[in-house]
């Protein structure tokens, strides 16, 4: 396989199988009558080189026409998230009524118990406001409507969050973005061999996104795409070649399926 640092140096990302659903505080929560607007948000990671990345994740505070909303996670614990990948996303908040109106802001709240394993050393990793304020999602003003659902993607930019302190030590500033999953497409297939490539990525001009191929059925998704026409790079394993494909055009709402990639082999003399 390729240097970690290749993967910091493309920037590239990915999004988060494992699942939690969060319930509303009783004090915040609105009355459940069919003029509620409905919200629905799960977290996805961008990939990065680094062994494990552990965040403890609490609550999700939401700023609801000009007033804040507090969702605790239903089983509050630490996660690993560079497990979600590939398609894989933790469910923040399950099909939830609110308001009707619009959503101006979105902050995640952690604790303090986060870890990062670099090179199979376990490192402190810090978390400034993470238990206060909690961090921001950059995410443009969602309207609200009544009888409408509203499925929204954090993208979670590992590569971008952490920065190391010196001494083993790591600080975290989350770059989480928000992206309406009906605004945004994705990218599937497969490759053979399964073992041929080991990363893919999509970029263009204004973005990158990228996860990690399930070295067991050569799979990969990449589910966090704005529409666009993007430059499609497959990383080899040791014995294949790099491959790029171009132009694959992205459109909002659909996932644009690759087939079957062929990844070549080195050739010998």
């Amino acid at each position: 396989m390729k240097s970690k640092n290749v993967i910091n140096l493309w920037g590239i990302f990915i999004m988060l199988g494992m699942m939690l659903s969060i319930s509303c505080n009783k004090d915040n929560e609105p009355d459940p009558s069919p003029g509620n607007a409905t919200l629905a948000i799960k977290l996805g990671d961008s990939p990065a080189g680094y062994d494990a990345v552990n965040v403890e994740i609490l609550k999700l505070n939401a700023n609801i026409n000009g007033s804040w909303h507090e969702y605790p996670v239903a089983v509050p614990g630490v996660y690993n998230l560079l497990e979600f990948n590939n398609g894989n996303t933790l469910l923040l908040l399950g099909p939830t009524p609110v308001n009707p109106g619009s959503i101006t802001e979105l902050r995640l709240i952690l604790g303090d118990n986060n870890s990062i394993i670099v090179d199979g050393v376990t490192c402190e990793l810090k978390t400034p406001s993470g238990q206060s304020s909690g961090y921001k999602v950059k995410m443009e003003t969602l309207p609200l409507s009544a009888g409408v659902t509203y499925s929204l993607v954090l993208d979670f930019d590992v590569n971008k969050s952490v920065h190391p302190a010196g001494s083993n030590k790591y600080i975290l500033k989350p770059v989480v973005t928000g992206y309406l999953e009906i605004a945004i497409g994705k990218l599937s297939g497969t490759i053979s061999p399964l073992n041929g490539a080991y990363y893919v990525n999509a970029t263009n001009a204004v973005d990158t996104a990228g996860t990690f191929i399930n070295q067991v059925d050569g799979s990969f998704l990449i589910n966090t795409l704005n529409p666009g026409t993007y430059s499609v790079h497959f990383y080899a394993n040791p014995g294949y070649l790099d491959k790029e494909i171009y132009p694959v055009v992205i459109t909002a709402g659909n996932t644009f399926e690759l087939g079957s990639i062929i990844i070549e082999p080195l050739a010998f003399d």
